[in-house]
C-alpha cells in the first residue's frame, strides 16, 4: 500500500497490524430471542447493509468474497472489468498488489502482517487484487509473474493459517481487461462458466490480473477445548461486572461501569437489569497465560489459546426467570457460577438458582463479590450462611475456601464433590487471580472418550435463536450436539407444525464472529441457509439424515416437585411451561399415577399444547407455573412418523458478518 506502480508489490511503511479504526476490539454478540433486530441490536448475524456493500456470487460459481467494505472488486460485474478500479484504502479488507515475486524473508514477514490485518478488518476473509496498482490501474504482470505471485501468496496464507482461492483471471491490453482466461483452473478454483473476449494486433503484449480469495481456516484437526459457565444469582450480585471485568480486563469503577459492555439493550442499562442472554470469552493457553479483550481481539483470543472459556450471563431478576432457565437448559452449559452480594448473602433468587443447577446436575462454584466495601463480619457471615446451603441434604457439596493457588489449583480437581468458594472484588481486583487461575485449570463435563464419540456421530444441531435479517433471510443459532457440520451440507430441518421435515444446505458458518468451513460438536454456531421455504422455530433440530426422522406429542416423565404454593394437589389437567434441551413449550398433565404437592414424586404424562417436537429418553426437564416448580426425566414417549422434504432449492445468499 502506498507504493508506487514500479514497484515489485504495494510497500507499507508501518508493518505493525494497527490501523486507523482498530482501536476498538469487536466484541462477539449474544444469542437473541427475537426474530426481528432493531439495527442497534444486530449482534448474532449483522449486517451492515446501509453503510457498506455485501459480498457478491457468480454465475456458474458457489465462492466469492462475502465481503470487501464497499469497494468495487474486478468480478463484480458480468462483463469484462474497467480499465482501473477504485483506489486502495487503508481500512477494509481489499489489498492491491503489483506483484509478489520472491520477496527475501524479512519482506515475507511484513506481508504476513499485512495479510493479517486484512483478515481481520473482513473479519476472516481478505481479497487480493494481484496486477493491480495502489491507485487501481490494471496495468497486469507476465504468466510466469503471476505465477510466482500466486505461490508467494499461498504461503503467505498458510503462516496466516489461511486458505486462498483464485477467483478470477483476466488478461489485459494495455491496462484494459480484454478476455478472461481458463488458468484460473490451474489453482484448482471453481470459477464463472463464462468468458469474453476481443482481437488482439500482433504487436499487443497480454499480461494478466487475478483476483484471489483469502480466507482463514482452521484444520479439521484443530479443536479448541471450550468450557461453558453459566452466571447466576439474585439480581444484585454483580454477576455481569464480575464478567466484563474477567473477559476486558478493565476493573469496575464501583457503579456497574464494567457491566456496560454485556448489556444488549437500553433498558438494560437504565434499569441496570440483565434481561437477555449474553456470551463473551476469555481465553488460556497451555501455560495458563490468560487472553481477553484488553490487548486483543476475538480473532488473536481464538488463534493464542488452547482452551476457550465461554461465559453464559443470565438474568437473576425473577421477572426474567424463564430466560434464565432456558439459558441452562438450552446452551448446555458445564458449570455454574453461583454469585453472591457479600453483603447480603445468599438471598433471592440465589437459592432458586442453586435448587435449579442442583436439579439439572450442573455441578457449581460461587463467587462471593463486593468485598471491597463489605465488612469482615459480613463476609464471614456470608459465608457460614454458604456453608448451611452446601451441606443440605439437597446439594450436599461442602463448601471449599480458595485463598492461594495452590487451593485454586486443587478446587478445579474437586468441583465435582465439592463446592469452590472465591471471594472477589471487581473494583480492587482482589483475588480474581485465584478466579482466574481456577478457570484455567477447568475441563468440560465431557471426558474424552465421550466427546471422541460425539465427534464421530453424525451431525445433530440444536436450535436456540431464530433470526430474520434483512437481505439475508434466516439464521439460525445454536449448539452442535453431535458430529461435524460443514458448509454445503445438506441435513433435514424440523419438525414443523405439520410433522415435517425440510431438507436444507448450509451456505455458510460463523463462530464468535469468525467464519468458519466447519463447526464441531460443542460449539456454538450461527447458520445460514440457501434457501428456507419455511420459517423455523426454537426447539426445532437440524440433523443427518442418519437419524430418524419423527416427532413426539406427549411423553412419560417421572417427576419431583420442588415447590408448590397451593394448598391443593397437582392433578389431571395441570399446565405448565416445560424446558428440555432447547424446547421451551406449554405442556398439559394427562394422565398421572397419583396426584403430588411438595416434596412428591410421581410418573406423568404430559402433552405438548403448541407443537410436536423432538426428545430423548433421559433428557432432564424443568417445569414450572408461576411459584409452581419441579423436575424430572423423559421416561418414554411414542414416536410419530414424519413427512420429509427431501427437495434442495439452491439460491444465491447475499454476503452477511457474524456477531456471534
Amino acid at each position: 500500500m502506498g507504493g508506487s506502480s514500479e514497484s515489485t508489490d504495494s510497500e507499507v511503511q508501518d508493518s505493525t497490524i494497527e490501523r486507523p479504526g482498530s482501536a476498538t476490539p469487536l466484541r462477539p454478540g449474544s444469542a437473541s430471542n427475537t426474530r426481528e433486530l432493531p439495527e442497534e441490536f444486530v449482534s448474532d448475524y449483522s449486517i451492515m447493509s446501509k453503510k457498506q456493500n455485501l459480498g457478491c456470487f457468480f454465475v456458474g460459481s458457489e465462492v466469492g468474497p462475502r465481503s470487501h467494505r464497499g469497494s468495487r472488486l474486478l468480478s463484480s460485474s458480468e462483463q469484462l472489468p474497467d480499465q482501473e478500479l477504485p483506489p486502495e484504502v487503508e481500512e477494509g479488507n481489499v489489498e492491491y498488489k503489483l506483484k509478489l515475486v520472491n520477496p527475501n524473508p524479512s519482506r515475507v514477514e511484513h506481508l504476513v502482517t499485512q495479510m493479517k490485518w486484512r483478515l481481520r478488518e473482513g473479519l476472516g476473509e481478505a481479497v487480493y487484487e494481484v496486477g493491480v496498482t495502489d491507485k487501481g490501474s490494471l496495468t497486469g504482470v507476465s504468466r510466469v509473474d503471476m505465477d510466482s505471485s500466486i505461490t508467494t501468496l499461498r504461503n503467505m496464507a498458510n503462516l496466516c493459517n489461511a486458505d486462498i482461492l483464485v477467483l478470477k483471471e483476466f488478461g489485459v491490453v494495455n491496462g484494459k481487461a480484454v478476455f478472461e482466461t481458463s488458468s484460473a483452473e490451474d489453482y484448482q478454483c471453481s470459477r464463472p462458466k463464462v468468458a469474453w473476449a476481443e482481437p488482439l494486433r500482433d504487436d499487443e503484449e497480454v499480461r494478466f490480473v487475478a483476483e484471489v480469495l483469502v480466507r482463514k481456516t482452521h484444520d479439521e484437526d484443530f479443536q479448541l477445548t471450550d468450557v461453558r459457565i453459566a452466571l447466576l444469582g439474585n439480581t444484585d450480585a454483580g454477576k455481569s461486572t464480575l464478567c466484563g471485568v474477567l473477559t476486558y480486563g478493565e476493573l469496575d469503577n464501583g457503579s456497574g461501569r464494567a457491566r456496560l459492555n454485556l448489556f444488549r439493550h437500553l433498558h438494560e442499562i437504565q434499569s441496570g437489569h440483565t434481561s437477555s442472554i449474553s456470551r463473551e470469552i476469555m481465553g488460556f493457553d497451555n501455560d495458563g497465560r490468560m487472553f481477553n479483550y484488553e490487548n486483543h481481539n476475538i480473532e488473536s483470543i481464538l488463534d493464542s489459546s488452547s482452551k476457550i472459556v465461554t461465559f453464559i450471563d443470565l438474568a437473576g431478576y425473577q421477572k426474567y426467570f424463564k430466560t434464565t432457565v432456558f439459558g441452562l437448559t438450552g446452551f448446555n452449559p458445564d458449570y455454574a457460577a453461583l454469585v453472591v452480594n457479600s453483603k447480603k448473602g445468599p438471598v433471592g433468587t440465589f437459592r432458586e438458582h442453586l435448587g435449579l443447577s442442583v436439579a439439572l446436575g450442573i455441578k457449581s462454584f460461587v463467587c462471593i463479590t463486593k468485598i471491597d466495601g463489605t465488612s469482615p463480619h459480613l463476609i464471614r457471615r456470608c459465608k457460614q450462611q454458604l456453608e448451611i446451603l452446601a451441606k443440605s441434604s439437597a446439594v450436599r457439596r461442602p463448601v471449599f475456601h480458595v485463598n492461594n493457588l495452590a487451593e485454586a489449583e486443587k478446587a478445579a480437581v474437586l468441583i465435582n464433590e465439592r463446592t469452590p468458594v472465591f471471594a472477589v472484588s471487581s473494583v480492587t481486583g482482589e483475588n480474581l487471580a485465584l478466579l482466574q487461575h481456577f478457570l484455567s485449570r477447568l475441563n468440560p463435563v465431557l471426558s474424552q472418550s465421550e466427546s471422541a464419540e460425539a465427534f464421530k456421530a453424525a451431525s445433530r444441531f440444536s436450535i436456540d435463536g431464530v433470526l430474520e435479517i434483512n437481505g439475508t433471510g434466516i439464521v439460525l443459532t445454536g449448539l452442535v450436539t453431535r458430529g461435524i457440520i460443514r458448509e454445503e451440507d445438506v441435513l433435514f430441518l424440523g419438525p414443523y407444525e405439520d410433522r415435517s421435515y425440510q431438507s436444507v444446505r448450509i451456505a455458510s458458518i460463523h463462530c464468535n464472529r469468525l467464519p468458519r468451513r466447519l463447526a464441531k460438536c460443542g460449539q456454538t454456531v450461527s447458520l445460514a441457509f440457501h434457501s428456507l421455504e419455511k420459517v423455523p422455530r426454537k426447539g426445532m433440530v437440524l440433523q443427518d439424515q442418519e437419524y430418524e426422522m419423527y416427532c413426539v406429542e406427549e411423553f412419560v416423565a417421572d417427576v419431583k416437585i420442588l415447590q408448590h404454593a397451593s394448598s391443593s394437589k397437582i392433578k389431571k389437567g395441570f399446565e405448565a411451561t416445560v424446558f428440555i434441551d432447547n424446547i421451551r413449550q406449554n405442556v398439559q398433565i394427562v394422565e398421572m399415577n397419583v396426584e403430588v404437592s411438595t416434596g412428591e414424586s410421581a410418573e406423568v404424562k404430559f402433552k405438548f399444547l403448541q407443537n410436536p417436537d423432538v426428545i430423548y429418553k433421559g433428557a432432564v426437564l424443568f417445569f414450572r407455573n408461576g411459584r409452581t416448580k419441579g423436575w424430572g426425566t423423559v421416561k418414554d414417549f411414542v414416536k410419530l412418523p414424519a413427512k420429509v422434504e427431501s427437495e434442495v432449492v439452491m439460491a444465491t445468499v447475499p454476503s452477511i458478518i457474524c456477531e456471534l
